[in-house]
């Protein structure tokens, strides 16, 4: 497991290995999964309880970036280095397994341009998840 020993300079712990990165992906997505799962259970109170019309507002994809940024975070502060490379695959890992799970494929059979779009949003906010989390 990887760590850091607090001494100022090159001291570190152990370093991380493969099976370490993939567990800290795995754990990022798992907690991505966990937010979005309870932003959509508290934005779909709020639209039983109020009458709000979730479909016009943005809620949902508040909490998608949301969610993807805490995944980022968990699997850095899990892997504690490369936070931003760790962080930006966890975002397009979330990404990929929502559509697995809505669609049926992990991507559209067209990768069009909102697709890549999305998925490069997905990197950049997993990767800010990860430099807040290797760096805290």
């Amino acid at each position: 497991m990887a760590w850091r020993t607090g001494s100022i300079g090159s001291d570190q712990g152990p370093q991380p290995t493969t099976l370490t990165f993939v567990r800290s992906l795995v754990r990022g997505v798992m907690a991505s999964g966990a937010v979005a799962i309870c932003g959509a259970v508290l934005v779909s109170l709020v639209q039983l309880i109020g009458g709000w019309d979730v479909q016009v507002s943005g809620v949902f994809q508040i909490f998608s970036y949301l969610s993807m940024a805490t995944g980022g975070f968990v699997a850095a502060r899990s892997n504690q280095q490369s936070g931003w490379l760790v962080g930006g695959l966890v975002g397009i890992s979330f990404i990929l397994v929502i559509n697995w799970f809505t669609v049926g494929a992990p991507l559209p059979m067209d990768i069009s341009s909102t697709v890549a779009l999305r998925l490069g949003v997905a990197f950049l906010v997993g990767a800010i998840g990860g430099v807040m989390g290797v760096n805290s």
